[in-house]
């Protein structure tokens, strides 16, 4: 990773990129951007497609619990990985096993497990307070550039290569479940595995983009720049590129703006994010063209 570093400041260094790239914690940032960009992007197509973006904030929040819940158990403060993924991924797994199992609309169950992730967050909190500074976790809320570590970047590397091709293998899966079941049902593909599996790579992905965007804002990062992508898209391959690009910018210039001005990454991203999805609505209504719907790409 030092001859890395080293290769990105000496480009900041000869002015091919800007100055605030000579620190190594902008490299850093830098790096997990061009990783999370395109791997939320692509991601964001399918979240939206089968309607599951307020699954994803729900997960986000987990993760303060799971943060809590290692910080507990004797994990390092910058380091709380198992009760981190451990309690999303259960919490992910028990949202999609409660909402196969009951009659409950998706909304209604995310709405039932969030109740109990806030409640049990609470005790938790104040449990871990008296033991930790809470500004020591609350990167995890809104995400910063100076908590992200070389086993951050590790981490969310491979994970994003895991993701990356098990969605390969599951998109035109995923998408045929969801638009056509009793059709998927026909050709023989295995639903119920489908689901589960695609529900632990982006529980994966979300937390793994956690240190550099944040629990609050991460649900936006996957939905708006799919949203935008959809005002604009007029098929299926435009519709995943032109998110995986959207994603890709705002993560790259919300990172500049975060080391020109003292805001939080996350935020500074989710803006640009919300500027993109504007423009992109205002060009639809420019160009006169309608759009496609939900469901219809």
């Amino acid at each position: 990773m030092t001859s890395l570093y080293d290769a990105i400041a000496e480009l900041a260094r000869g002015g091919y990129l800007p100055g605030m790239f000579e620190h190594a914690f902008m490299i850093r940032g830098l790096i997990a951007a061009l990783i999370i960009g395109p791997v939320l992007g692509g991601m964001g197509t399918l979240v939206v497609t089968k309607k599951l973006s307020f699954f994803t904030q729900t997960v986000g929040h987990a993760s303060l619990t799971g943060v809590a819940l290692g910080l507990l158990f004797g994990e390092p403060i910058d380091g709380t990985y198992a009760g981190l993924y451990g309690f999303c991924l259960i919490m992910a797994l028990l949202m999609t096993w409660v909402k196969r199992r009951t009659r409950f609309s998706s909304d209604t169950v995310i709405g039932v497990v969030l109740a109990q992730i806030l409640g049990l967050g609470i005790v938790l909190l104040v449990a871990v307070t008296k033991q930790f500074n809470i500004h020591q976790v609350e990167a995890i809320l809104f995400g910063s550039l100076i908590t992200l570590s070389d086993k951050d970047i590790a981490v969310l590397a491979v994970t994003a290569v895991v993701a990356s091709i098990v969605a390969y293998r599951l998109f035109n899966r995923t998408m045929l479940v969801s638009f056509n079941p009793v059709l998927a049902k026909a050709r023989g593909i295995p639903e119920v595995w489908v689901e589960y599996l695609f529900i632990t790579v982006m529980t994966a992905v979300v937390v793994a983009s956690l240190k550099l965007i944040g629990a609050l804002l991460v649900l936006v990062l996957i939905v708006v720049p799919a949203a935008g992508a959809q005002n604009i898209a007029g098929n299926l391959r435009q519709f995943f590129y032109l998110s995986m690009v959207f994603s890709t910018a705002s993560t790259l210039l919300g990172l500049v703006l975060s080391g020109v001005w003292p805001v939080p990454t996350g935020g500074a991203i989710v803006l640009v994010g919300a500027v993109i999805f504007y423009a992109t609505l205002i060009l639809r209504q420019l160009t006169g063209r309608a759009g496609a719907r939900q469901g219809e790409l």
